[in-house]
Protein backbone atom coordinates (compact mmCIF):
# COMPACT_ATOMS: atom_id res chain seq x y z
CA UNK A 1 0.00 0.00 0.00
CA UNK A 2 2.68 2.17 1.13
CA UNK A 3 4.70 1.60 -2.04
CA UNK A 4 1.46 2.53 -4.28
CA UNK A 5 1.16 6.11 -2.39
CA UNK A 6 4.87 6.75 -3.31
CA UNK A 7 4.44 5.59 -7.22
CA UNK A 8 1.38 7.81 -7.09
CA UNK A 9 3.54 10.87 -5.59
CA UNK A 10 6.06 10.09 -7.48
CA UNK A 11 4.44 10.53 -10.99
CA UNK A 12 3.18 13.95 -9.72
CA UNK A 13 6.11 15.50 -9.39
CA UNK A 14 7.04 14.56 -13.22
CA UNK A 15 3.79 16.06 -14.38
CA UNK A 16 4.29 19.12 -12.49
CA UNK A 17 8.25 19.23 -13.54
CA UNK A 18 7.11 18.17 -17.95
CA UNK A 19 4.53 20.97 -17.46
CA UNK A 20 7.03 23.66 -16.20
CA UNK A 21 9.47 22.68 -19.53
CA UNK A 22 6.22 23.02 -21.86
CA UNK A 23 5.69 26.82 -20.32
CA UNK A 24 2.49 26.18 -18.99
CA UNK A 25 1.66 27.36 -15.58
CA UNK A 26 0.86 24.87 -12.57
CA UNK A 27 -1.54 26.53 -10.22
CA UNK A 28 0.55 24.89 -7.09
CA UNK A 29 3.43 26.66 -8.89
CA UNK A 30 2.41 29.95 -10.36
CA UNK A 31 4.56 32.27 -12.28
CA UNK A 32 6.96 34.43 -10.82
CA UNK A 33 5.92 38.57 -11.27
CA UNK A 34 8.19 40.45 -13.48
CA UNK A 35 11.09 42.25 -11.97
CA UNK A 36 11.26 45.73 -12.33
CA UNK A 37 14.86 46.54 -13.55
CA UNK A 38 16.74 49.00 -11.49
CA UNK A 39 17.76 52.15 -13.03
CA UNK A 40 20.15 55.01 -11.73
CA UNK A 41 17.70 58.12 -10.95
CA UNK A 42 17.68 60.55 -12.99
CA UNK A 43 20.30 63.65 -12.98
CA UNK A 44 20.30 67.38 -12.92
CA UNK A 45 19.05 68.38 -17.25
CA UNK A 46 22.61 69.90 -18.28
CA UNK A 47 22.59 73.16 -20.07
CA UNK A 48 21.96 73.55 -23.75
CA UNK A 49 25.19 73.96 -25.73
CA UNK A 50 25.07 77.00 -27.44
CA UNK A 51 27.59 76.90 -30.60
CA UNK A 52 30.12 80.11 -30.53
CA UNK A 53 29.31 81.84 -33.88
CA UNK A 54 32.48 81.52 -36.21
CA UNK A 55 33.09 84.84 -38.43
CA UNK A 56 32.96 84.38 -41.98
CA UNK A 57 36.55 83.96 -43.53
CA UNK A 58 37.08 87.89 -45.52
CA UNK A 59 37.63 87.81 -49.17
CA UNK A 60 41.16 88.39 -49.85
CA UNK A 61 42.10 91.67 -51.05
CA UNK A 62 42.12 92.61 -54.83
CA UNK A 63 45.64 92.82 -55.80
CA UNK A 64 47.69 96.70 -55.80
CA UNK A 65 47.66 98.32 -59.35
CA UNK A 66 50.65 97.59 -61.50
CA UNK A 67 53.48 100.35 -60.21
CA UNK A 68 53.66 101.14 -63.58
CA UNK A 69 50.37 101.94 -64.63
CA UNK A 70 49.83 105.17 -66.85
CA UNK A 71 48.07 107.90 -65.51
CA UNK A 72 45.09 109.62 -67.29
CA UNK A 73 47.45 111.79 -69.32
CA UNK A 74 49.66 108.85 -70.33
CA UNK A 75 46.55 106.82 -71.51
CA UNK A 76 45.30 109.76 -73.82
CA UNK A 77 48.60 109.91 -75.19
CA UNK A 78 49.45 106.02 -75.85
CA UNK A 79 45.66 105.20 -76.65
CA UNK A 80 44.17 108.29 -78.78
CA UNK A 81 41.84 106.47 -80.61
CA UNK A 82 37.84 106.46 -79.46
CA UNK A 83 37.03 104.55 -76.83
CA UNK A 84 34.08 102.96 -75.51
CA UNK A 85 34.46 102.26 -72.01
CA UNK A 86 33.16 105.64 -69.66
CA UNK A 87 36.97 104.94 -67.45
CA UNK A 88 40.05 103.07 -68.26
CA UNK A 89 40.64 99.62 -67.15
CA UNK A 90 44.60 98.19 -67.88
CA UNK A 91 44.50 94.89 -69.35
CA UNK A 92 47.36 93.91 -66.30
CA UNK A 93 45.01 95.09 -64.28
CA UNK A 94 42.07 92.34 -65.41
CA UNK A 95 44.36 89.93 -65.46
CA UNK A 96 45.91 90.31 -62.07
CA UNK A 97 47.90 88.67 -60.53
CA UNK A 98 49.58 86.21 -62.41
CA UNK A 99 49.71 82.36 -61.39
CA UNK A 100 51.02 81.70 -58.11
CA UNK A 101 54.60 81.17 -58.46
CA UNK A 102 54.94 83.48 -61.86
CA UNK A 103 55.92 86.82 -62.02
CA UNK A 104 55.33 89.24 -64.87
CA UNK A 105 58.76 89.77 -66.92
CA UNK A 106 59.59 93.22 -66.83
CA UNK A 107 58.56 95.92 -69.34
CA UNK A 108 60.28 99.14 -69.51
CA UNK A 109 58.09 102.01 -69.38
CA UNK A 110 57.06 103.07 -73.42
CA UNK A 111 58.18 99.80 -74.53
CA UNK A 112 55.64 97.89 -77.13
CA UNK A 113 55.60 95.24 -74.31
CA UNK A 114 54.44 97.78 -71.37
CA UNK A 115 51.69 99.13 -73.58
CA UNK A 116 50.52 96.03 -74.63
CA UNK A 117 50.21 95.03 -71.24
CA UNK A 118 48.20 98.10 -70.20
CA UNK A 119 45.79 98.51 -73.07
CA UNK A 120 42.56 99.69 -72.31
CA UNK A 121 39.88 97.09 -71.52
CA UNK A 122 35.80 97.32 -71.72
CA UNK A 123 34.03 97.19 -68.39
CA UNK A 124 33.52 93.38 -66.96
CA UNK A 125 30.22 91.63 -68.91
CA UNK A 126 30.05 93.79 -71.86
CA UNK A 127 29.46 91.17 -74.48
CA UNK A 128 31.55 90.56 -77.55
CA UNK A 129 30.55 92.39 -80.61
CA UNK A 130 31.12 91.98 -84.58
CA UNK A 131 32.14 95.21 -86.71
CA UNK A 132 28.55 96.50 -87.01
CA UNK A 133 27.51 96.36 -83.76
CA UNK A 134 25.82 92.81 -83.90
CA UNK A 135 26.38 90.48 -81.03
CA UNK A 136 28.70 87.35 -81.40
CA UNK A 137 26.71 84.07 -80.80
CA UNK A 138 28.15 82.68 -77.01
CA UNK A 139 31.05 85.03 -77.45
CA UNK A 140 31.92 85.81 -73.81
CA UNK A 141 32.31 81.98 -73.26
CA UNK A 142 35.41 81.87 -73.75
CA UNK A 143 36.87 85.39 -72.56
CA UNK A 144 38.43 86.93 -69.60
CA UNK A 145 38.52 90.65 -71.40
CA UNK A 146 37.89 92.47 -74.43
CA UNK A 147 40.23 95.06 -75.60
CA UNK A 148 38.70 98.64 -76.01
CA UNK A 149 39.79 99.30 -79.80
CA UNK A 150 37.03 100.30 -82.49
CA UNK A 151 36.58 97.47 -85.39
CA UNK A 152 35.39 100.08 -87.61
CA UNK A 153 32.09 99.56 -89.74
CA UNK A 154 33.71 97.58 -92.20
CA UNK A 155 34.76 93.97 -92.22
CA UNK A 156 38.62 94.37 -92.60
CA UNK A 157 39.81 94.38 -89.37
CA UNK A 158 40.47 90.63 -88.83
CA UNK A 159 42.54 88.60 -87.01
CA UNK A 160 45.86 89.38 -88.43
CA UNK A 161 44.78 92.57 -89.41
CA UNK A 162 43.63 93.77 -85.35
CA UNK A 163 47.78 92.33 -85.05
CA UNK A 164 49.03 95.18 -87.48
CA UNK A 165 46.69 97.87 -86.30
CA UNK A 166 47.99 97.46 -82.56
CA UNK A 167 51.81 97.34 -83.79
CA UNK A 168 50.97 100.41 -85.73
CA UNK A 169 49.62 102.54 -83.18
CA UNK A 170 52.28 101.85 -80.80
CA UNK A 171 54.89 102.89 -83.35
CA UNK A 172 53.01 106.10 -83.83
CA UNK A 173 51.80 106.91 -80.43
CA UNK A 174 55.57 106.23 -79.47
CA UNK A 175 56.76 108.82 -82.02
CA UNK A 176 58.68 106.00 -84.18
CA UNK A 177 56.08 106.41 -87.39
CA UNK A 178 59.34 106.05 -90.11
CA UNK A 179 59.03 102.18 -88.75
CA UNK A 180 55.75 101.91 -89.71
CA UNK A 181 56.14 99.72 -92.64
CA UNK A 182 54.63 96.12 -93.29
CA UNK A 183 54.19 93.29 -95.90
CA UNK A 184 52.40 93.88 -98.94
CA UNK A 185 51.54 92.19 -102.15
CA UNK A 186 55.00 90.36 -104.12
CA UNK A 187 57.03 90.31 -100.44
CA UNK A 188 57.79 93.84 -100.54
CA UNK A 189 57.14 96.40 -97.52
CA UNK A 190 54.24 99.61 -97.87
CA UNK A 191 55.36 101.64 -95.65
CA UNK A 192 53.41 104.77 -93.53
CA UNK A 193 55.45 107.43 -94.71
CA UNK A 194 54.76 106.37 -98.40
CA UNK A 195 51.18 106.49 -97.45
CA UNK A 196 51.90 110.49 -95.63
CA UNK A 197 53.27 111.34 -99.51
CA UNK A 198 50.51 110.41 -101.24
CA UNK A 199 51.78 107.42 -102.98
CA UNK A 200 48.98 104.47 -103.29
CA UNK A 201 49.92 100.90 -104.34
CA UNK A 202 48.36 99.93 -107.99
CA UNK A 203 46.18 97.00 -107.50
CA UNK A 204 46.86 95.67 -111.04
CA UNK A 205 50.36 94.84 -111.11
CA UNK A 206 51.48 91.20 -109.24
CA UNK A 207 54.33 93.46 -107.26
CA UNK A 208 54.15 96.28 -104.95
CA UNK A 209 54.18 99.58 -107.42
CA UNK A 210 53.59 102.79 -105.65
CA UNK A 211 51.93 105.99 -108.01
CA UNK A 212 51.35 109.31 -106.82
CA UNK A 213 47.27 109.68 -106.05
CA UNK A 214 46.84 112.06 -102.65
CA UNK A 215 48.72 115.57 -101.77
CA UNK A 216 50.41 114.44 -97.88
CA UNK A 217 48.83 113.70 -94.56
CA UNK A 218 49.66 113.13 -91.71
CA UNK A 219 45.77 112.95 -90.23
CA UNK A 220 44.35 110.46 -88.05
CA UNK A 221 42.23 110.03 -91.34
CA UNK A 222 44.79 109.39 -93.73
CA UNK A 223 46.16 107.09 -91.26
CA UNK A 224 43.51 104.58 -90.53
CA UNK A 225 43.16 104.75 -94.19
CA UNK A 226 46.55 103.06 -94.80
CA UNK A 227 45.88 100.71 -92.53
CA UNK A 228 42.54 99.79 -94.30
CA UNK A 229 44.42 99.69 -97.25
CA UNK A 230 46.79 96.74 -95.60
CA UNK A 231 43.21 95.18 -93.87
CA UNK A 232 41.83 94.56 -97.24
CA UNK A 233 45.03 93.47 -99.14
CA UNK A 234 47.04 91.19 -97.03
CA UNK A 235 46.17 88.70 -94.41
CA UNK A 236 48.23 85.75 -92.87
CA UNK A 237 49.45 84.65 -96.22
CA UNK A 238 51.48 87.20 -96.52
CA UNK A 239 52.76 87.89 -92.62
CA UNK A 240 53.51 83.79 -92.05
CA UNK A 241 57.02 84.86 -93.90
CA UNK A 242 57.60 87.59 -90.77
CA UNK A 243 60.92 86.87 -89.31
CA UNK A 244 60.63 83.68 -87.45
CA UNK A 245 61.20 83.66 -83.46
CA UNK A 246 63.06 80.85 -81.46
CA UNK A 247 60.65 79.47 -78.37
CA UNK A 248 63.14 80.36 -75.92
CA UNK A 249 63.34 84.15 -77.48
CA UNK A 250 59.21 84.41 -76.98
CA UNK A 251 58.15 87.71 -75.93
CA UNK A 252 55.10 90.07 -75.46
CA UNK A 253 54.01 91.55 -78.98
CA UNK A 254 55.41 88.23 -80.96
CA UNK A 255 52.73 86.75 -82.73
CA UNK A 256 51.38 82.89 -83.79
CA UNK A 257 50.45 82.73 -87.22
CA UNK A 258 48.26 79.85 -89.27
CA UNK A 259 48.79 80.20 -92.88
CA UNK A 260 45.49 79.04 -95.12
CA UNK A 261 45.85 75.75 -96.38
CA UNK A 262 43.73 76.72 -99.24
CA UNK A 263 41.87 79.70 -100.93
CA UNK A 264 38.69 78.52 -99.88
CA UNK A 265 39.88 77.93 -95.90
CA UNK A 266 41.26 80.96 -93.69
CA UNK A 267 43.75 81.14 -91.76
CA UNK A 268 44.31 82.14 -87.85
CA UNK A 269 46.54 84.85 -85.53
CA UNK A 270 46.81 85.50 -82.04
CA UNK A 271 49.08 87.65 -80.33
CA UNK A 272 51.01 87.66 -77.21
CA UNK A 273 50.08 89.97 -74.49
CA UNK A 274 51.41 89.17 -71.44
CA UNK A 275 54.30 87.11 -70.35
CA UNK A 276 54.80 85.49 -66.80
CA UNK A 277 57.66 83.43 -65.51
CA UNK A 278 58.03 81.28 -62.65
CA UNK A 279 61.55 80.72 -60.29
CA UNK A 280 62.43 77.41 -62.49
CA UNK A 281 61.76 78.92 -66.18
CA UNK A 282 58.28 77.74 -66.60
CA UNK A 283 56.09 80.28 -68.58
CA UNK A 284 52.80 81.68 -69.03
CA UNK A 285 51.42 83.97 -71.57
CA UNK A 286 47.83 86.35 -72.04
CA UNK A 287 46.75 85.51 -75.69
CA UNK A 288 44.22 87.45 -77.64
CA UNK A 289 42.87 87.59 -80.55
CA UNK A 290 40.15 88.95 -83.54
CA UNK A 291 38.55 87.05 -85.80
CA UNK A 292 36.28 86.88 -88.87
CA UNK A 293 34.10 87.93 -89.38
CA UNK A 294 36.09 91.52 -87.68
CA UNK A 295 35.39 91.28 -84.40
CA UNK A 296 36.64 92.90 -80.92
CA UNK A 297 39.81 92.19 -79.85
CA UNK A 298 39.37 89.67 -76.95
CA UNK A 299 41.75 87.82 -74.04
CA UNK A 300 41.33 83.92 -74.59
CA UNK A 301 40.16 82.29 -71.28
CA UNK A 302 42.04 78.75 -70.84
CA UNK A 303 39.12 75.96 -70.86
CA UNK A 304 38.28 73.80 -68.16
CA UNK A 305 39.74 70.56 -69.71
CA UNK A 306 43.49 69.91 -70.47
CA UNK A 307 46.56 70.78 -70.16
CA UNK A 308 46.32 74.84 -70.81
CA UNK A 309 46.60 76.27 -67.44
CA UNK A 310 44.41 76.48 -64.24
CA UNK A 311 40.62 76.86 -66.01
CA UNK A 312 38.84 79.73 -66.16
CA UNK A 313 41.58 82.23 -66.33
CA UNK A 314 44.11 84.83 -68.64
CA UNK A 315 47.08 82.57 -68.52
CA UNK A 316 48.35 79.71 -71.23
CA UNK A 317 50.98 77.27 -70.49
CA UNK A 318 53.36 77.50 -72.57
CA UNK A 319 55.09 74.07 -73.48
CA UNK A 320 59.32 73.68 -73.29
CA UNK A 321 61.14 74.75 -76.95
CA UNK A 322 61.58 70.86 -77.68
CA UNK A 323 57.56 70.33 -77.78
CA UNK A 324 56.87 69.32 -81.58
CA UNK A 325 52.89 69.36 -80.95
CA UNK A 326 50.50 71.71 -80.73
CA UNK A 327 49.26 74.23 -78.04
CA UNK A 328 47.11 76.96 -77.31
CA UNK A 329 43.22 77.01 -77.60
CA UNK A 330 40.79 76.99 -79.56
CA UNK A 331 43.15 77.44 -82.50
CA UNK A 332 46.00 74.64 -82.43
CA UNK A 333 49.65 76.60 -82.93
CA UNK A 334 53.23 75.28 -82.94
CA UNK A 335 56.40 76.67 -82.23
CA UNK A 336 57.25 76.78 -85.85
CA UNK A 337 54.29 79.18 -86.20
CA UNK A 338 55.77 81.92 -84.20
CA UNK A 339 56.62 84.82 -85.50
CA UNK A 340 57.81 88.79 -84.67
CA UNK A 341 57.23 91.87 -86.65
CA UNK A 342 60.42 93.00 -88.69
CA UNK A 343 59.40 96.40 -88.30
Amino acid sequence: MKSRIFIAAALALLVVAAAACNGRTSTRNPAPAPVTPITEPAGPTPPPVIATPVAPTPPEPPPPPPADLPDAAAVAKWYPWPRRAAAYESLAQRTNPPPKGFSRVPAAIGSYAWWLRHLPVLAPGEPLRYHDGSLVPRGNSGVTAIVDLDTGRRDLQQCMDVLIRLRAEYLRAAGLERRISFRYTGGRYFSWSSWQKGLRPDRNTPDLKLLPKAAWSDSRGSFMGYLQTLFYDTGTMHHQNEPAVAPAELAIGDFFVYPPISSTQNGHAVIVLDLAVSATGERRIVVAQGDTPATDLHVLKTPRRGTYGDPGTSWFVVPAGDFTGTFLWPTPFSWDMLRRFRY
